[in-house]
């Protein structure tokens, strides 16, 4: 892989950092208020344009097995990470707050049921 193709794909990762850390300091700063709805109209357009953006990292074509293969390590990591980030909001929520968040809940069954339907298609596939 030549150096510009590399140094391009660390500068999109490092905006996408950069764009969520900006959004998630304007949400904590407004904590507490009610926002208004140009801001919740911004905020909505802000995670739509985001989750484009993430869900295009490591999408290009791919040049052999060695970035297959980081591709579904990331892909694993990434899974594991927001189960259990997932997890632990349950937990918190459950233990601490007395009171369950279903869109918490439903996530975390929609990424894990999403995991085991598409192994078991691929599974059945080959």
């Amino acid at each position: 892989m030549c150096y510009a193709s590399y140094m391009k794909k660390i500068i999109y990762y490092l905006l996408l950092l950069v764009f969520i850390g900006i959004f998630a300091g304007f949400l904590i700063s407004n904590q507490g208020q009610s926002m208004s709805m140009g801001q919740m109209l911004g905020a909505c357009a802000v995670l739509v344009v985001y989750t484009v953006a993430l869900s295009l990292v490591g999408e290009t074509g791919t040049v052999d097995e060695r970035e297959v293969h980081h591709r579904r390590l990331a892909n694993r990591a990434a899974l594991a990470a927001g189960t259990a980030v997932m997890s632990l909001g349950l937990l918190y929520q459950l233990f601490i707050v007395h009171q369950l968040d279903l869109w918490l809940l439903a996530g975390l069954i929609t990424v894990n049921l999403t995991k085991i339907v598409s192994y078991i298609y691929l599974d059945q596939k080959q």
